[in-house]
C-alpha cells in the first residue's frame, strides 16, 4: 500500500466508522457490482479505517462471514448507530428505514443506473434521494451528471488471459468471407436476433451462448471468450463487455444508450464496445481496435483504486460544498425513466437458445433446427412410452402376485 497515501489521510476520515450495505454479498463470484464494493471495504481496512459489511436485503443473520478472499471482512446483522453508510443499489424498505433511522451519514454509490430495473419487485433499484443524503455514482456509464468514482476490478482470472492475447494475431478480420465464431451473452437483456449483417457473418454452430452460470467457472468463461471473433451482448451495463474486450474481442450491444457521450470520459478505453451503430461494429470487425491501449488503461484505473476510494469518502461525508439537492438528484433520474422502461429489463428467463438471437440463415442451420426439434419430440415420446411401459409393468407383477398367492 502507498505510505504516501495512508499518511495523508485526514483524522475526520479515519474517525468514522464505515459500513456498506451491499445486496447479497455472498455472491460477489457472479456479479462484478459486489465485487468492487467488497474490494473498496478490504482497501479501507487495509488502510486502518473502520469498515463493516450489510447485507441490504436482509435483516436475518444467515452466515457469519464471507467465503476468500474477503473472509477477514466482519459481517454485520445491525446497521451501527452513527456510522457513515454507503448504499448500493438493491435495498430492503427494511433496511433503508434502518438505516436512515441509525446511520449519521448517507451516500447513495449507485453501481446500475438508478431505476434502470424498475421500482418494484426483488430487482427494483428507483431509490427516491432525501435531503441531506448524497449520490455518487460508480461511472460516467450510470450517469453522466452526477459525480463518479470508478473503481477498477483486478480481474485475476482474466490475468493469463490478457497475457496471451497480447501475443495472438489481431482477432480483425479483413476478409469480409470468413465466417465468424461469436459468444452471445443475455445477461438481464432480451434476445433478439442479430442484424442480418452481422448474422451473415457469423457460424451458428460453433458459437456459444453464455449463461449466468455457464461457462461454471471464470477460467472457462475466459476460455470461451478467448475463442471467439466477436460477442453480442444484450446486457447494456455488464462489465463482460470490458472483460472480452481486454482480451481483444469486439463485442456489439445491439440497444441504444440515452447519455450517448459516457464513452468519452470513461476512466478506462471502451474502443471495442459498440452500442447500436453497426457500420461502426463492422469497421471494427475488419479492421480491429487499440487491445493494447485498452489493456494499459485497465492497468492505471487499477493503480488509481485507492486514491478514488478516499476521493469518494471525502465526498460523501466530509465535502461540505454546494451539491445538488436531493429534489434536482430525484428529478434527474426521473427524466430517464421512460428510456429505462423501453428496454424492459430485467429480463431473467431461463430457456434462452442461441437460435433467439442467431436464427437460421441457410439451408443447412435450417436442417440442424429442424433434426433438433425432431430430437426433442421423439425425447418427449420416449419418456412417455419409458412411463406406460413401467405402468405396465408394476399391473403385471401385482396380477402375477395375486395369481400365485
Amino acid at each position: 500500500m502507498n505510505s504516501t497515501i495512508t499518511t495523508s489521510i485526514s483524522p475526520e476520515l479515519r474517525s468514522k466508522h464505515y459500513v456498506f450495505l451491499i445486496c447479497a454479498p455472498e455472491n460477489f463470484v457472479h456479479s462484478n457490482g459486489i465485487t468492487v464494493l467488497l474490494n473498496a471495504a478490504v482497501s479501507l481496512r487495509s488502510l486502518g479505517m473502520r469498515v463493516g459489511v450489510v447485507p441490504s436485503t436482509s435483516t436475518t443473520p444467515t452466515y457469519a462471514r464471507l467465503a476468500e478472499p474477503y473472509t477477514a471482512l466482519p459481517i454485520l446483522w445491525e446497521v451501527p448507530l452513527g456510522c457513515s453508510a454507503i448504499l448500493s443499489d438493491t435495498v430492503s424498505k427494511e433496511r433503508l428505514q434502518e438505516v436512515r433511522t441509525r446511520a449519521a451519514q448517507i451516500c447513495h454509490y449507485t453501481m446500475a443506473p438508478n431505476g434502470l430495473f424498475g421500482t418494484e419487485g426483488p430487482w427494483g433499484n428507483r431509490i427516491l434521494i432525501q435531503p441531506g443524503e448524497k449520490q455518487a455514482v460508480y461511472s460516467p456509464h450510470i450517469s453522466t451528471q452526477l459525480p463518479s468514482f470508478y473503481l477498477q476490478t483486478h480481474f485475476r482470472d482474466l490475468e493469463p488471459w490478457i497475457e496471451a492475447a497480447s501475443h495472438y494475431p489481431s482477432k480483425a478480420s479483413g476478409n469480409p468471407s470468413r465466417l465468424l465464431k461469436a459468444s452471445v451473452y443475455p445477461g438481464k437483456g432480451h434476445l433478439k436476433p442479430a442484424p442480418n449483417e452481422l448474422r451473415r457473418r457469423i457460424i451458428r454452430s460453433q458459437s456459444q451462448l453464455i449463461g449466468r452460470f455457464y461457462p461454471p467457472t471464470k477460467s472457462a468463461l475466459y476460455e470461451l471468450l478467448a475463442s471467439s471473433d466477436l460477442m453480442i451482448c444484450y446486457d447494456p451495463i455488464t462489465s463482460l463487455a470490458f472483460e472480452a474486450n481486454l482480451l481483444g474481442i469486439p463485442v456489439y450491444i445491439p440497444l441504444d444508450w440515452d447519455e450517448k457521450a459516457f464513452k468519452n470520459s470513461f476512466p478506462a478505453r471502451l474502443d471495442g464496445i459498440v452500442y447500436n451503430d453497426l457500420p461502426e461494429f463492422m469497421h471494427i470487425l475488419s479492421h480491429g481496435f487499440d487491445q493494447q491501449s485498452v489493456v494499459l488503461s485497465y492497468r492505471n484505473a487499477l493503480e488509481r483504486n485507492t486514491s478514488v476510494i478516499l476521493e469518494l469518502l471525502h465526498f460523501a461525508f466530509v465535502d461540505v460544498s454546494t451539491t445538488r439537492s436531493a429534489d434536482q438528484i430525484n428529478s434527474y433520474w426521473d427524466s430517464r425513466q421512460l428510456f429505462f422502461a423501453s428496454l424492459k429489463l430485467p429480463s431473467l428467463a431461463g430457456r434462452e437458445t442461441m437460435k433467439q438471437a442467431l436464427p437460421a440463415r441457410n439451408a443447412s442451420e435450417l436442417l440442424h433446427d429442424i433434426l433438433e426439434r425432431m430430437g426433442e419430440q421423439f425425447g418427449r415420446f420416449s419418456r412417455m412410452v419409458s412411463i406406460r411401459r413401467r405402468g405396465l409393468e408394476r399391473r403385471l407383477h401385482s396380477l402375477l402376485r395375486a395369481w400365485t398367492s
